[in-house]
């Protein structure tokens, strides 16, 4: 067995074990049988068990049996829906949420709820319930399953209008069968046990009858019988077990021809009772499907079948393709018409297809009675009198030019007409305008003229040749415009698609990805598009409640919910969900049609994969930027560490010698020590001021409080409390006379000169002088300080800005916290400057270099 059909298999059984409810029917073969009360009657042993028992909604239909059981049991109020003038009781939904018992009884699980509900079906209640938790006890009657419509309707002649998917009844944890022989139906029936006198009257003249009995209760026992072989197959593939049957594949092949839903649940039959994958293909030859088939192909979805559209004018050549490369092993389609002008699909499939087994179904009988003066749809009337207009103006033509033209070459324009007819329309005006063409050459131009009757041989031989030309000619031309129409329709999808796939690949923010998606929607499929993560969005549109309520459970379940949906479709809008608490609000004037839907699905789901990968780069920035401040944090710890240990252990260590050794030191020793206190205490004044700087200048709330100040004075300043670190170094100040009188931060501008000079000093050889120059070049002021020192790789000259990066020197290591360039540059830059580091003069040593902006920085710019 593959360990893919295992996997399925075993996280099946774990979906079974997880905290969802547990789904417990009671099927029915039809009304009447005893599923409610059989169902009522398992309940008291379970509340004698201690469990928490709450009906939901019980139909008793009058029987007296059935509400004697009710008594005794807690029965949830329902909820009251005023619809059309009448006030319908419908189950509480969230009444029983709220409540939250251990187990709900929920009749007729195939109820349709009244309008203004949540769910347009109670399947989808007690679905919300099982969600929730909440174990379900329910009834349901073999003839509400949707794969069994086409059969119920062909063996009782009643179609049945509430019905739900096969799904859920596959679903359901358990099933349990309640038989009951149709004559004994019948006897409760006459008995007045079923329905009241004038029901039951009515009932026996319609629907029980003996025969219809007999096939519902066949039917029941299939389902029942499908249900237990379905659990009975994924335990045996849990345990690695070969299945019992062969596995294949099915592919429903629909046609346009108004039986697409019944061939579509016949399938369904086939792929249930056989246990098979399948999947439904339409080859789409027309520019636009019908509603039907647009029906039949969202009912194939709904049913759990895979959906393939595929556009080609060759029908058979695309079925055997898709066969094989879906690796299909059973054809199932509808019995095609002959037609004695092509070759039959049949045969084609027969020739090419040798190794499927091929199933054919008569769907004529599911098709529905058309009148016998049905008229055709209304677009087709258009093409009709355009087709007749072109041919029309062909005719005015040719009796215009006759006097110039002989009669062969009238068959021509004839024929022109006809391929601008199809060109322009579809097959069946192209072959009506064939038709007039063919009549309206035999009367005005064949002798007897004016008349239908044709004199020669050489004009019947014209006229057939026209009519032949003109039909094939026109049919080519119309199969080759539908293929046209339908590329185009392909390209402009993919166009649409790729569009969105270009755009959200450039956003970065999930802002942008929904204004472009939303763009995108509302371009593509013409519609009113938003979207709404929150009720307050919509209260600002002047939408309701219903609709709040829609966008809640979109936002809470993830699924579709609002108008032309199973979910509060008494909403104005649409709401399809994007993830990220985000919703997609569509204004729908019509229900989608399956290509629309198709393309809306394919751009929802770019436009969440769009937004998955903008959360997945902002929780990457987040990491990284997490790391980073672990990695500064880290760094920060190692700098104040070492920096902060080395000039206490000096302290220490002095202080230390001159208490413990006083009397014994000479003066000069003595001063030496107090000297070396005095400058280790200066050198950690330095660099905790260089950290309170550091901090302050992050602080959102930082100003500048600028004073006038002279340059002069600021490096006077700096050099004062640098004069130790400057005593084996001589400073020479050049000065432009020019210089303006400064505005600036008397403290910062200060401490960056101090950093920079002590850098200076740090590495350059003793004895080395340190240069100051000061200048006007317009529009800045500018000052370099220049040592003599090994200088700076050019490498390096941008990252000795970075905080904690330090100039490595010879076999001294790093000399430095790293701190006094990387707080320069940002006091510098809250001025408005800039600095940056360069050769000295002919290559030798450094030259820092401040540009500070006179237009800020000078009394002239107050």
């Amino acid at each position: 067995m593959r360990d893919d059909v295992r996997a399925d298999a075993l996280l099946a059984e774990l979906e079974q074990d997880s905290p969802r409810g547990k789904l417990k029917i009671f099927l029915g073969a039809a009304p009447g049988v005893g599923k409610t009360y059989a169902m009522l009657q398992a309940l008291p042993a379970l509340i004698a068990q201690g469990l928490d028992v709450v009906v939901g909604v019980v139909e008793t239909h009058g029987r007296q049996d059935t509400q004697e059981l009710l008594a005794g049991l807690a029965v949830a109020p329902r909820r009251p829906l005023a619809h059309r003038g009448q006030t319908l009781d419908e189950m509480d939904l969230d009444g029983l949420l709220a409540r939250r018992p251990q187990l709900a009884v929920v009749d007729e699980l195939a109820h349709s709820n009244a309008p203004g509900s949540r769910h347009q079906k109670r399947y989808q209640d007690v679905e919300e319930l099982l969600a929730a938790g909440i174990d379900v006890y329910s009834t349901l009657n073999v003839q509400h399953l949707e794969s069994l419509n086409d059969v119920v309707w062909q063996l009782t002649g009643v179609r049945v209008k509430e019905t739900l998917p096969d799904k859920v009844l596959l679903g359901a944890d358990s099933l349990v069968l309640i038989d009951l022989p149709p004559r004994e139906l019948l006897a409760r029936l006459k008995e007045g046990k079923v329905y009241m006198e004038a029901q039951a009257r009515a009932a026996l003249q319609a629907f029980f009858s003996l025969p219809n009995l007999t096939a519902l209760r066949e039917l029941a026992m299939q389902a029942a019988a499908s249900h237990v072989e379905g659990h009975m197959q994924l335990q045996w593939q849990a345990q690695g077990r070969e299945q019992a049957s062969l596995r294949g594949k099915l592919m429903v092949c629909l046609a346009d021809n108004g039986a697409a839903s019944a061939l579509v649940r016949y399938g369904h039959r086939i792929a249930q009772r056989r246990q098979l994958p399948w999947l439904v293909l339409h080859v789409q030859t027309r520019g636009t499907p019908s509603a039907a088939l647009a029906d039949a192909l969202a009912l194939a979805s709904q049913l759990g079948a895979r959906v393939l559209t595929l556009a080609s004018p060759w029908v058979g050549a695309t079925l055997v393709d898709t066969a094989r490369s879906q690796h299909v092993s059973q054809l199932l389609l509808g019995k095609p018409k002959p037609r004695w002008w092509r070759r039959s699909l049949l045969r084609y499939l027969l020739a090419k297809a040798s190794q499927l087994e091929l199933t054919l179904v008569d769907t004529q009988a599911a098709k529905p009675s058309p009148s016998p003066l049905r008229a055709p749809a209304p677009g087709r009337w258009g093409q009709l009198v355009l087709g007749g207009g072109i041919m029309t103006l062909a005719t005015l033509i040719a009796l215009a030019a006759a006097p110039w033209l002989p009669a062969s070459a009238m068959a021509l324009l004839f024929v022109l007409g006809v391929l601008a007819t199809a060109l322009s329309t579809s097959v069946v005006p192209a072959t009506l305008a064939a038709l007039l063409g063919f009549v309206a050459f035999n009367f005005f131009f064949t002798e007897p003229y004016y008349t239908l009757a044709v004199a020669s041989n050489s004009d019947l031989l014209t006229l057939l040749a026209l009519l032949v030309v003109g039909m094939a000619a026109g049919r080519l031309a119309a199969k080759q415009r539908q293929q046209l129409v339908g590329l185009r329709e392909s390209h402009r999808i993919g166009t649409a698609l790729l569009g969105l796939s270009q755009a959200l690949a450039s956003a970065h923010s999930k802002d942008e990805v929904l204004g472009l998606g939303a763009s995108a929607v509302a371009d593509a499929l013409a519609l009113k598009v938003f979207c709404v993560g929150s009720e307050e969005v919509l209260q600002q549109r002047g939408l309701g409640m219903t609709d709040q309520a829609a966008l809640q459970w979109c936002l809470a379940h993830q699924q579709v919910a609002g108008h032309f949906t199973q979910t509060l479709n008494a909403a104005a809008m649409q709401y399809q969900p994007l993830g990220e608490g985000q919703a997609l609000a569509l204004e729908l004037p019509n229900a989608l049609g399956s290509g629309a839907e198709h393309q809306l699905q394919a751009m929802l789901a770019d436009i969440r994969a769009a937004l998955a990968r903008v959360e997945l780069d902002n929780r990457l920035q987040q990491s990284e930027f997490q790391a980073e401040t672990d990695r500064m944090r880290a760094a920060l710890l190692s700098s104040v560490s070492h920096d902060l240990k080395t000039p206490l252990a000096s302290i220490m260590g002095a202080s230390t010698t001159l208490l413990d050794y006083d009397d014994r030191l000479a003066p000069a020793d003595k001063t030496e020590l107090q000297f070396s206190i005095l400058q280790e205490a200066q050198r950690l004044h330095g660099y905790v001021q260089n950290l309170l700087d550091m901090t302050r200048l992050g602080q959102p709330d930082f100003i500048l409080n600028r004073e006038p100040v002279t340059l002069a004075a600021l490096i006077d300043g700096a050099a004062g409390r640098l004069a130790a670190a400057l005593s084996q170094h001589p400073l020479q100040t050049h000065l432009d006379p020019a210089l303006p009188r400064l505005r600036v931060h008397p403290a910062l501008i200060e401490q960056v000169l101090v950093n920079i000079l002590d850098n200076a000093a740090r590495y350059s050889p003793p004895g080395s002088p340190i240069e100051i120059r000061a200048m006007v070049a317009a529009p800045d002021l500018l000052v370099d300080i220049i040592d003599k020192g090994a200088g700076i790789n050019e490498a390096d000259r941008t990252r000795i800005f970075n905080l904690f990066y330090t100039q490595p020197v010879g076999d001294g290591g790093s000399r430095g916290t790293g701190l006094g360039l990387a707080i320069s540059r940002a006091m510098v830059e809250a001025h408005g400057g800039k600095i940056w580091a360069f050769a000295g003069p002919s290559q030798t040593g450094t030259c820092m270099r401040l540009s500070l902006p006179l237009a800020l920085n000078t009394e002239e710019s107050r």
